[in-house]
Formats: structure tokens, sequence, C-alpha cells
């Protein structure tokens, strides 16, 4: 435990050996406010503190972290003899947060006549202590939030925005448009009102091309992303525009504008591969996997799925091919065309499972031989 901090030298001796010779500290549930932060408090509140009989119910046991020396003794002990602890809906705020705020914050935030209401009691989680009471109380009492539209917004994570923030949100016209309402979701409070702003406001949701991004995915990306992946150039071609689905948003600006500049996509032989599984493989995979299985002549049957493997992986799974007689192609039961062999497309569980390849097996196999 490191204990030491400057406020130590504002203390006198006798009482930080006080402090560090009580009893107390031979008992598991108390050891975690053993840090430097303890020189906030003074061996009086300290002692009473640890005393007190709460600790003895399992509900306020969370409490006791490092953090509580932020309040004195009276303060915690206020704290803890409220009466609102007894109702279940306010249990899930007793976490060590709770020290951020002070007794007459949480006293003020837990008698709010909206938490009657259901629809708020989704608020009522540790993230609360994020925000003051007279934040909490001027959101709670918005008018917004008697629209049906809105009311997917009221989970814990708006403690992440301030009043003013969410205020603003709400009140923005765009939410009058239809197309917009999709992205009324709680993820919107990873953003803030500027960006949320910008982003309504970009001339490109005219496009239909474009509408159908317009999913609460969005709020993965930022401002800047969002504006530089819609204006790449390439969107303009229609080779591309299967790939315009709210999955884009799990990726960055540089990432998609490297995958669509990538030469492949002038050869009509690579453009299956253009549907959006092609943003969760790796640029180096894409590009590793093509050059491995154009040295074989059967990258024309290339598939996303196979490019998800590594490299060297796929190599040896291949040349284990070869080497058992394995066809690397085979003809599609359903269209009679030639396609890549299901095994270069497999996941490994599948491959032990389905076709006793045990890929692990392989590897050691490769190693050794070098």
């Amino acid at each position: 435990m490191d204990l030491y901090s400057d406020r130590i030298l504002t203390k006198d001796y006798n009482e930080v050996k006080k402090i560090l010779q009580m009893p107390e500290w031979k008992e598991e549930e108390f050891q975690g406010l053993l840090t430097s932060t303890i020189w906030h408090s003074n061996y009086e509140d300290i002692k009473n503190i640890l005393q007190m009989p709460e600790w003895k119910e399992k509900k306020f046991q969370r409490l006791l972290t490092s953090s509580i020396w932020q309040s004195n003794y009276d303060a915690v002990e206020k704290v803890l003899q409220m009466p609102e602890w007894e109702e279940e809906k306010f249990q899930g705020l007793l976490t060590s947060t709770i020290w951020h705020s002070n007794y007459e914050d949480i006293k003020n935030i837990l008698q709010m006549p909206e938490w009657k209401e259901k629809k708020f009691q989704r608020l009522l989680t540790s993230n609360i202590w994020k925000s003051n009471y007279e934040d909490i109380k001027n959101i709670l009492q918005m008018p917004e939030w008697k629209e049906e539209k809105f009311q997917g917004l009221l989970t814990s994570s708006i403690w992440q925005s301030n009043y003013e923030d969410i205020k603003n949100i709400l009140q923005m016209p765009e939410w009058e448009e239809e197309k917009f309402q999709g992205l009324l979701t709680s993820t919107i409070w990873h953003s803030n009102y500027e960006d949320i702003k910008n982003i309504l406001q970009m001339p490109e949701w005219k496009e239909k091309k474009f509408q159908r991004l317009l999913t609460s995915n969005i709020w993965k990306s930022n401002y800047e992303d969002i504006k530089n992946i819609l204006q790449i150039p390439e969107w303009k071609e229609e080779k591309f525009q299967g790939l315009l689905t709210p999955t884009i948003w799990n990726n960055s600006y540089q990432s998609v504008k490297t995958k669509l500049y990538l030469p492949y996509w002038r050869e009509n032989k690579y453009q299956h591969l253009l549907v959006p599984s092609i943003f969760s493989v790796s640029s180096s995979n894409i590009i590793n996997g093509i050059e491995l299985l154009k040295k074989y002549g059967i990258d024309q049957f290339i598939t996303n799925k196979c490019l998800r493997f590594k490299t060297a992986m796929l190599e040896k799974l291949i040349d284990y091919m070869i080497e058992n007689k394995i066809d690397l192609v085979t003809i599609n039961k359903k269209t009679g065309n030639p396609c890549l062999n299901p095994i270069l497309s497999c996941e490994k569980g599948q491959l032990k499972k389905k076709y006793n390849i045990d890929i692990n097996e392989i590897e050691k196999k490769g190693r050794h031989v070098r």
C-alpha cells in the first residue's frame, strides 16, 4: 500500500501513528481504504467512520473505497442513515462514486418526486453522481420527456452530458424530420451538442444513398470522421455503394479510405469482395490474402471469410490441402459454378468439427519442419 503523499507532512506525528495503529486495519473489508487520500481526514473522523455499525450491512460495503475520505464522519453518517436506502430502486446508487457528491445534494436528489415515474427510474444508476442536484432537477423537468420519440434517451448514459447540452440537443428542429428519428437512442450521449448539430446539418443527408447510414451506429464516430467518410469521391461509383451500410461507423475515416483506395477494385474478379464485411478485415489481410491466392492461381475465387485468416495460417492450410490432395477449388452445388473450397473459409472450430482438420497441429508441424 502506498500511503505517502506530501499531505502526510502536514500531519502531527502522533496522529499519524494513532491512525496506522488502529486495530480495524486487520479487517479485510477496511484494507482498501489505506491509500494516501486518508490524510485528507483526521484521526477522530477515521475512527468514527470505521466503527460505524452500518458496514455490517452488505449494501453499504460497496462504499468502502478510498474516495470515502472526501467526506467527513458527520456527512458519511447522515448519508448512510438516509431512509431512502430501504427502497430497492435506490440501492443501485450505493457505489463509491457517491462520495463525489455532498449530503445535501444526495438528499435532494433522492427526494425528487420524479423517481415515482417509471420512465425516470432507468436513470437510477451510480452514473448519476457525475451530475449535481440542480442539473438533475432541470433535466428531469424538461417538457420534452412527454414526447414518445425522446423517451428512448432516458438511460443512465444521459449523465455523460450536462443540462445545457441535453436541452440544446432535444430542441434541435431536425428531430421533426423522420429520417433523423432513428438516431434518437441513448448512444447519442457519447456525442456533444456541437458535434450532433454539425452532423445533422450535413448536406449529404439529402442524398438517398446516404440516408441508410442514419442509424444510432453513427454515434460511434465523430463529426470529422463522418464528414470525411461521406465526402469520399468513390461513393459516386456504383461498385462501392453496397458498402454504404451503418456498419461503416465501426471504422475510422482513414481505415475506410485505405480500403476503398486498394488497387484490386479496378479488376472485376475482386469486386465480389465489396460487401460491408470487408470493413471487418484489415487492409494488410486483404492485400496479403489476395497476393497469396494469386500465387496459387485461385485468387478469382477468394472470399471475405477467407481473408479473415492470418495469411501465414492460410498458407499452411493450403499447403496441407495440396499435400493431402484436397482440391483448392470445388463446385458450388447450388449454382454449379467453381468456387473456393469451403475449407479455406472455415473457422478453426468448424475445421476440426466438420473436416477433422486441426489447424493447431498443422501450425506445430510447420514450426517443427523449420
